[in-house]
This record gives C-alpha cells, sequence and structure tokens, in this order.
C-alpha cells in the first residue's frame, strides 16, 4: 500500500523564482504602459477642454458685439422718437 501514494508534483524552487520574476516584470510592464495611455488620454481630454473653451469664447465675444449693436440701434431709434415727439 505504501508504493501506491503518489507524490505531489513540486515546482523545483528555481523554476518557481523564475517564474514569480517573470510575472512581476510583465506586470511591473503593464502598469507602465497603462500609466502612459492615461497620460495620453488625460492630455487629449485637456486639449479638447481648451478648444471647447477658445469656441466658447468666441461665441461669447460674437453674442456680446450682437448685443452692442442692438444696443447701438436701439438708443438711436429711441432718440429719433424723443426728436418727433419733441422731448
Amino acid at each position: 500500500m505504501a508504493d501506491c501514494v503518489k507524490e505531489p508534483k513540486r515546482i523545483p524552487k528555481e523554476k518557481g523564482y523564475t517564474t514569480l520574476h517573470m510575472f512581476s516584470s510583465v506586470l511591473s510592464v503593464v502598469a507602465i504602459l497603462l500609466t502612459i495611455a492615461l497620460f495620453v488620454r488625460l492630455e487629449a481630454v485637456v486639449r479638447e477642454t481648451k478648444m471647447m473653451d477658445s469656441t466658447f469664447s468666441l461665441e461669447i465675444q460674437q453674442i456680446k458685439a450682437a448685443l452692442k449693436k442692438t444696443a447701438k440701434t436701439q438708443a438711436s431709434v429711441k432718440k429719433g422718437l424723443d426728436a418727433v415727439r419733441g422731448r
């Protein structure tokens, strides 16, 4: 009966350390690549945000110019009506 008991397979210590070292290296490379990808994505978001900000600023300037033009037109019409009414 003693001959029927199988010995469990054991990984030699040297092979175990080599596998652990390789796994650790692969994990480090993956972490570095993910960090670079995150940095690139953040830079893209910042660039898009700046472009949107400049677009909104331009639109706001155009609206302000249109409002000023409308205000001047209304003021001149009001002066003309006041002159007709005799005020």
